[in-house]
């Protein structure tokens, strides 16, 4: 029996008869000629090479949104969603540039395009792991998530954390993180340079610091934190000790140290305003007396007030010291020299003037001095001013002033108006008068 070829003039497997059971001579034609097999026999085409095709560009290679695609494997993260500023758009994955191929002509794959109307240029991985598209309209964008810089393990930073939280300073964590990530394997000195002299760090450290800013514009050196928190911590035995807990304050402490007072500085004007001022009611009540617009609280912040000049205020006490020397024996001190008249005295016609106890204190008088001088002219000057009233009109008076000068100043011409009205006493009645007796000074100065 003939085998009618196909329509494609091809003879189909179907139509070859066994040789087991019936010998059948095909019939000839002209083309294609194709051997036929057993129908045993298992068949497998040979694979037909694909025509030849020229690569396409790079706008071209993309697979429309709704073609389905088994992306070939790829070490790198896929990118599910593209943000494109108008819509999200899902993705299925990588498409390769070259249908059937690995990566784009660089290597690799990227992402599908977004449907916005816009051509894919050209891709680009980035480091951070997100991959940048740029369009023929000049535009671009960022997608992907950006992977997390891994930090080194540093025993260091938890270190800052505890001695920062020392200084008072707090809420340095993201600083901390950003200096981690730069400078992963820094010490906890170098962490510290960095928050006090880095601009990108240190605005938390400027502020716990404040003086250091001040005493670098005045030319003076910038005290380490160390010393820093030191001179804080005797600034604060020193005022605790005489309870002026007010002063105890950020801001005094700052005060002080941006005017580079140490802590012996303020130990001495505290001791000048309570020892030598505030303990003694005699000073105390000279020093309001001579300076009426400083209260209490007044003096002890003028003390401390670093506009006010040791010096100055030095001044201020020595003259109220000497003054409350003589309040204590009675006698009536002024600040300045004067010389008014009867100003103290029993007698109208005798001149009672001072020399000053800011004059005194200028010309070296001390506290001790102050105290055994005004005791020995408490004595002497009754009966002097006594005799003075008698003699006055033939002799040089011996008052207040004369008294201060033989007795503080040391003055010989003071010395011997006195002894003057002592001699003429006692040619007048012949016997040893009251004034007689040494005076306190053995000094000779005219």
């Amino acid at each position: 029996m003939a085998v009618k070829p196909n329509t494609a003039g091809l003879v189909t497997p179907s139509q070859i008869v066994n040789k087991s059971t019936k010998t059948t001579t095909p019939a000839v034609i002209a083309k294609p000629v194709v051997a036929t097999r057993p129908a045993a026999e298992s068949y497998t085409p040979k694979p037909t090479a694909p025509t030849t095709k020229s690569v396409p560009s790079v706008a071209q290679t993309f697979r429309p949104a709704t073609e389905s695609f088994t992306p070939s494997p790829s070490t790198r993260t896929p990118v599910n969603t593209v943000t494109t500023g108008r819509k999200t758009v899902q993705l299925p994955g990588f498409v390769p540039l070259i249908p059937g191929g690995s990566g784009d002509v660089g290597g690799g794959q990227v992402p599908p395009p977004v449907v916005t109307g816009r051509t894919v240029v050209r891709t680009s991985q980035n480091a951070d792991g997100t991959t940048t598209i740029f369009y023929s309209d000049g535009t671009s964008e960022i997608v992907g998530t950006p992977t997390k810089k891994e930090t080194v393990s540093n025993p260091a930073y938890a270190t800052i954390s505890k001695i920062l939280e020392s200084y008072g300073i707090t809420d340095l964590a993201s600083v901390l993180e950003q200096i981690r990530l730069e400078y992963p394997e820094a010490s906890s000195d170098d962490i510290v340079t960095l928050l006090q002299f880095d601009d990108r760090y240190n605005a938390k450290f400027n502020q716990r610091f404040s003086a250091n800013l001040e005493r670098q514009k005045a030319g003076m050196s910038v005290l380490s934190p160390a010393d820093y928190l030191a001179m804080e911590q005797g600034y604060k035995s020193t005022l605790s000790a005489y309870g002026l807990t007010n002063f105890n304050t950020q801001a005094y402490y700052n005060k002080f140290i941006a005017n580079d007072l140490k802590v012996t500085d303020i130990a001495d004007r505290v001791s000048l305003a309570f020892d030598r001022v505030m303990n003694d009611e005699m000073v105390a009540n000279t020093f309001k007396k001579f300076y009426p617009s400083l209260t209490t609280i007044d003096i002890v912040s003028g003390m401390l007030d670093p506009a006010n000049q040791f010096p100055a205020l030095e001044r201020k006490v020595k003259a109220a010291e000497i003054g409350g020397a003589a309040l204590r024996q009675g006698i009536i001190a002024t600040e300045l020299g004067s010389m008014e008249t009867n100003v103290g005295s029993a007698y109208t016609n005798v001149n009672r003037g001072t020399t000053g106890a800011d004059v005194l204190g200028q010309m070296g008088v001390t506290k001790a001095e102050a105290e055994k001088g005004y005791k020995t002219i408490a004595e002497l000057l009754p009966t002097a001013e006594k005799l003075s009233s008698i003699y006055g009109g033939t002799e040089d008076q011996y008052g207040l002033l004369q008294a201060e000068q033989e007795n503080l100043q040391g003055l010989a011409s003071a010395k011997r108006k006195r002894e003057r009205l002592t001699a003429i006493e006692m040619a007048q009645f012949g016997k040893k008068s009251g004034l007689a007796q040494g005076a306190l000074s053995s000094q000779t100065n005219i």
